[in-house]
């Protein structure tokens, strides 16, 4: 089911690269491993599953654009100077939502169903977009739980 929502501005531990859809790959797992340990190691309360966050995204391959791996934690202790990660804070975030359930490689067609709606209401999209990994199970893909959020302009 889709539906329109507002996100609540949000206190996350992340990290930011720049890269492609065709070299994304490389950062699966592992740095969600590395988040998850940090937070520990410097006494965060972990509140939330792992948010990708893909700003400038188009699809193509080659095209590069700023991805940010987080987990909300709540806000107090600081990280130290030479982490590879950082504290942020997210902005609120307006978008039409759906849930994907099931292997990632048909994550395609939850996007383009969202997209298709975001053209029927005539809705304008601000280039954001986020998945949240509500159930990840590497070994039965089909068990995995992922909302996947367009950004909309208000």
């Amino acid at each position: 089911m889709m539906q329109i929502k507002t996100i609540q501005p949000m206190h996350v531990l992340c990290f930011e690269t720049e890269t492609t859809m065709q070299t994304l790959l490389q950062y699966v797992r592992v740095v969600a491993q590395r988040l998850y340990a940090d937070a520990a190691k410097n006494s965060m309360e972990i509140t939330g599953p792992v948010y990708w966050l893909y700003q400038g995204a188009d699809g193509q391959p080659d095209t590069p654009f700023s991805l940010t791996i987080a987990i909300p934690v709540t806000p107090g202790p600081s990280i130290p100077s030479d982490s590879e990660f950082r504290l942020k804070e997210l902005d609120s975030f307006h978008c039409l939502t759906a849930q994907h359930l099931g292997n990632w490689g048909s994550l395609g067609e939850t996007y383009g169903a969202l997209i298709s709606e975001i053209q029927s209401q005539n809705l304008q999209m601000n280039g954001l977009t986020r998945e949240i990994y509500l159930n990840m199970d590497f070994g039965n893909p089909e068990r995995n739980i992922t909302e996947v959020q367009i950004g909309i302009i208000p």
